[in-house]
């Protein structure tokens, strides 16, 4: 006869929930910081929007939905949100994949790597509006530099800001020349976190750098450039201080963005309830293209 013997299931052990105090006290600050200073104002931006707001007596009178339904039938509004959808358009074309196609570049270059990174980060050392100055100062159709060394080829002079059909490449141009940044050492990091085997091998295989490229390499870091896409589109929709410098919205509200607007009825016309209602209408517009964009890039995974 076999004897069976019957052992007992051995009991799982609970695991224990440990807080470690340590990051949490270093992420305190920030957490607190991003609390003050996003979120609260993101709240009560969508509660003065429910209001005619009154500065000397907040918040005011109650309104409901009369500042949305203002804003969504005023011809000033969507002539607004048009620009702004032609500035994110040009943005998008002609600088979002300059970082890129650096830090490809620089992922081939093996001698003085650090130099060329260190110089890439030198634009990023100046403010923004310092840069818009300067560029403000080369477009003078006076006395600007760039009119005068195109009247030595015979061209111009051009009125750069002030005419109607140049006006918004003139105020893209500078972002061409300046659009590294901290962008370029992200998408370098994730090229060089590919495996070198796999591109090795497919060197061996008999593929070229541009085959490695587009079949390696960028399918390997979509997912950065996808964050770098939703952060880049969501500057691209509030871009306010480049063109503010440049034209304030002119010429004839030709670069009349929907940050400017909310900027004209907020302090301009003391519309505070007006302006949060614009800002909401673009920050649901930014949420809903961020979740699309994350919606598909976990299908495609």
């Amino acid at each position: 006869m076999e004897l069976i013997m019957e052992t007992k299931p051995e009991k799982k052990q609970k695991r224990k929930f440990v807080i470690r105090w340590v990051p949490v006290l270093f992420l305190t600050p920030a957490i607190i910081c991003y609390l003050l200073f996003k979120y609260y104002p993101t709240l009560r931006m969508i509660h003065i929007s429910f209001f005619d707001y009154n500065v000397g007596n907040p918040p005011g009178k109650f309104v409901g939905v009369d500042n949305f339904i203002q804003t969504l039938t005023s011809s000033s509004f969507w002539h607004a949100f048009g620009i702004t959808l032609m500035f994110a358009l040009m943005y998008l074309v002609l600088t979002f994949w300059i970082p890129i196609v650096q830090a490809l570049f620089l992922n081939e270059i093996h001698r003085g790597n650090v130099l060329f990174r260190f110089i890439y980060q030198i634009p990023a050392i100046a403010p923004g509006v310092v840069t818009v100055l300067i560029w403000k100062y080369m477009y003078n159709p006076d006395y600007g530099v760039l009119n005068y060394y195109l009247g030595k080829l015979g061209l111009g002079p051009y009125l750069w800001l002030n005419d109607l059909n140049m006006v918004k490449y003139a105020i893209v141009l500078p972002s061409v020349f300046a659009s590294s940044g901290i962008a370029i050492l992200l998408y370098y990091s994730a090229i060089r976190a590919v495996s070198t085997e796999i591109l090795e091998a497919a060197k061996m295989d008999g593929s070229g750098p541009w085959r490695r490229m587009i079949s390696i390499i960028l399918p390997n870091i979509q997912y950065i450039i996808l964050i770098q896409f939703i952060a880049f589109l969501t500057g691209a929709l509030y871009t306010f201080d480049n063109i503010y410098v440049f034209t304030q919205g002119g010429p004839a509200n030709q670069t009349m963005v929907a940050s400017i607007l909310v900027y004209n009825a907020a302090f301009n016309e003391l519309r505070f309830g007006t302006a949060s209602a614009i800002s909401f209408l673009l920050f649901i517009l930014t949420a809903v293209i961020t979740f699309i964009q994350l919606r598909q890039s976990r299908e495609s995974d």
